[in-house]
């Protein structure tokens, strides 16, 4: 058997071998989780097994400390059990630039001019 990261990775890739673009967008929302926890390894606590296990139950990581609903609400579509309830790539990359778009302090000209 190959070996890949199983915490990263889609439950049908993991137990099927069904790796599809869809599977992608569920590692991304692992790495989004990377990225609001400054590189905390995902499903802190819990070996491979246990995460395929918990995983095929229902479960999926919490909201990360300091992490905006929205952004954790976008994990959660890229971590829906059935692959194409999936959002697509094109979706995900429209949230984002609408969520820093929404969130970035609006410029503000200096009084030096």
């Amino acid at each position: 058997g190959a070996k890949f990261p199983i915490k990263w990775t889609a439950p049908e890739a993991a137990l099927y071998g069904r790796f599809t673009i869809k599977s992608d967008v569920w590692s991304f929302g692992i790495l989004l989780t990377e990225l609001v926890t400054k590189g905390r390894v995902p499903y802190p606590g819990m070996v491979n097994r246990e995460v395929l296990e918990q995983v095929e139950r229902g479960y999926r990581m919490p909201c990360p400390q300091g992490c905006p609903e929205s952004l954790h609400e976008l994990m959660k579509l890229c971590w829906k059990k059935d692959p194409d309830e999936r959002p697509t790539f094109e979706y995900i990359q429209s949230f984002l630039e609408d969520y820093f778009t929404a969130t970035e302090p609006q410029y503000q000209p200096g009084d030096n001019l």
